[in-house]
């Protein structure tokens, strides 16, 4: 092979991707409110950017600090959520301190509670009353219907199937199924 045929590889995605978490720290924001809004503006981000955006971001690493967006916008505790992106308290005590991202496995499990809620998001946009919505709380009955055993999941909790990528597509299945179902 002649080197002109040798090409050096395309960066992925756009932008840094680190800065798809940019959300306000600890400290930074306090308070139900805040997280809620931080919560939301990453279910945006997540609905919005492509397949390789989303790549990137997992792959530059989840920053601890989400643990307790996500707990404090779905009213959750840091253990439950913990226990849902399958990080141990030590492990996660451990990096948060270090000031370095979660285990891979956990940054995939985030990235997948993100895009349960982004589907949630805009399966309610699609076929709700815009005015009955203001009135659902979707992140507290997302964070109960995660830990929800259900008979399409095989008894399963949707959080159990955010493993890998078949469990969560299984779980966006079972949204898409339940479009007139959902909260009301």
């Amino acid at each position: 092979m002649c080197a002109a045929a040798v090409r050096p590889r395309p960066a992925l995605g756009s932008g840094r991707p680190a800065d798809f978490w940019s959300v306000p720290a600890r400290g930074a924001a306090t308070g139900a409110k805040a997280s809620r809004r931080a919560f939301a503006d990453l279910v945006e981000r997540v609905r919005s950017s492509t397949g390789i955006v989303l790549f990137d971001a997992v792959e530059a690493g989840v920053p601890t600090h989400l643990v307790d967006v996500i707990a404090e916008a779905t009213g959750q505790s840091v253990s439950a959520v913990m226990d849902i992106i399958g990080v141990s308290p030590t492990t996660f005590r451990r990096k948060d301190e270090a000031g370095e991202v979660l285990p891979d496995v956990a940054g995939h499990r985030v990235m997948g509670l993100l895009r349960v809620a982004a589907t949630l998001r805009r399966l309610l946009e699609e076929s709700g009353d815009p005015a009955q919505l203001k009135d659902v709380d979707l992140d507290a009955w997302l964070a109960e219907w995660m830990r929800e055993p259900l008979p399409e999941l095989g008894n399963r909790t949707p959080a159990e199937l955010l493993r890998n990528p078949e469990g969560l597509r299984a779980v966006e299945q079972v949204l898409e199924r339940m479009r007139g179902g959902l909260p009301a």
